[in-house]
Order: C-alpha cells, then structure tokens, then sequence
C-alpha cells in the first residue's frame, strides 16, 4: 500500500473522504503500473498556487493543479500534488460538472503528471483527458464535499 497523506490546507469549507481518496489514488497507480513510495495530495488556494508557480515555474497565472516529482533517480516515485480548491470550484462552474467530479479530474490529472504524462500537444491532452474520464467512471463515491 502506497503512504498517501491528506493535507488541508483549504478550511473547514471542504470535508472529504479519506479511504475513498486513497482507494482511487491505488486503483490509478496499480493500474498504470508505476512504483510509488509516498504521495502527498494538499488542499490549498488559488493564491498559494500560484505563487508555487511563480517560485518554481517563473510563470505568473493560477492553475488547478501542479505535480512535484521529488524521488531519487531510478527509486519509486515521492511525489507532491497541490490542488487549489477555488479553481476546482470555478472549473465546476464554468464546465457546468459537479464539484465532486471535477475534483476527482483535477487529483487524477496531477497523479498523471507525476507518472510522466504530459499535456503540451493536442494529442497528449486529448490521451490524459480519456485517462481521467476512465478513472473517475471506475469510482462513483463522493469523495469531496464543498460547503457554499
């Protein structure tokens, strides 16, 4: 079982199910094969985001997810995945999907990216979206809920 850690960061807005969370989270890396070790998945804002961005990306706009690969060379992967709540929020609005899905697109998409998907073409988006329309159909559960 992979060390998969919950950090919130976000508020007392949001509850979320734990065991549903890392239960998608193994199903995703056993079926994609990969060797983790420890993934840790924070809940923030859209304002903390984007200020990773700038510190480590020197780029200046906000972004629903970034993905930290901190493994050794060669060692399973030790990953971080930063999700800004706001932006889930908005992204629900502005695609007209409920919060619980879109949240799980967002968590999948930034595990992808920690497996070494990317999505700088048309076709490389187009293959991590299919990847995230698969995993969230395999998991039906509510595992975020945000209180407006």
């Amino acid at each position: 079982m992979i060390d998969i850690d919950i950090i919130n960061h976000y508020g007392d807005s949001i509850s979320y199910d734990e065991t549903t969370i890392q239960l998608l989270i193994n199903n995703l890396i056993t079926d994609q094969k990969a060797q983790v070790e420890k993934l840790s998945i924070i809940l923030s804002d859209k304002f903390f985001l984007n200020k990773l961005k700038k510190d480590y990306f020197n780029q200046d706009y906000f972004t629903d997810v970034i993905a930290f690969n901190l493994e050794e060379k060669n060692n399973p992967i030790d990953g971080e995945v930063y999700i800004s709540i706001d932006d889930v929020l908005e992204n629900s609005i502005e695609y007209k999907e409920n919060f619980n899905v879109e949240f799980k697109r967002i968590l999948i998409h930034g595990i992808l990216h920690l497996l070494g998907y990317i999505d700088d073409t048309s076709d490389k988006k187009k293959l991590m979206t299919d990847q995230e329309n698969k995993y969230i159909k395999l998991n039906s559960k509510i595992i975020i809920n945000h209180k407006r």
